[in-house]
């Protein structure tokens, strides 16, 4: 079995903790005090840590693909209390994707979308 760990620097674990943990509601599968790993729901993990080499936040975009069109809009109204929304969901009909942008508390860019 392989599993896949994406990293991230972040400066703020309790930030991550809230996003990441409460408002996504993703699983906390392992602490190690300068990093949280979360599990993206059995599609691989996702971890932040304050000791990895800085990135440009612009470097990378986090991709979360969901079922239908209304979890994505489910996911527009939560997000945007809580991060800053790039704009509203939107159909891409270039790659057959409904979706919408965000940028957490680290300035990474996040992508919540389906396939259409």
């Amino acid at each position: 079995m392989i599993d896949v760990i994406h990293f991230y620097r972040v400066e703020d674990l309790d930030a991550v903790r809230h996003f990441y943990g409460d408002v996504l509601g993703l699983r906390l599968v392992k602490d190690q005090g300068v990093c949280l790993i979360y599990d993206c729901d059995g599609h691989g993990n996702i971890g932040f840590c304050t000791h990895h080499p800085k990135q440009t936040a612009s470097a990378t975009c986090i991709t979360f693909v969901y079922d239908t069109k209304e979890a994505v809009d489910a996911m527009h109204a939560n997000v945007k209390t809580h991060v800053k929304s790039l704009g509203e969901p939107t159909v891409n009909e270039r790659f057959r994707i409904y979706h919408f942008f965000a940028r957490d508390h680290a300035g990474l860019t996040l992508e919540f979308q389906v396939f259409l």
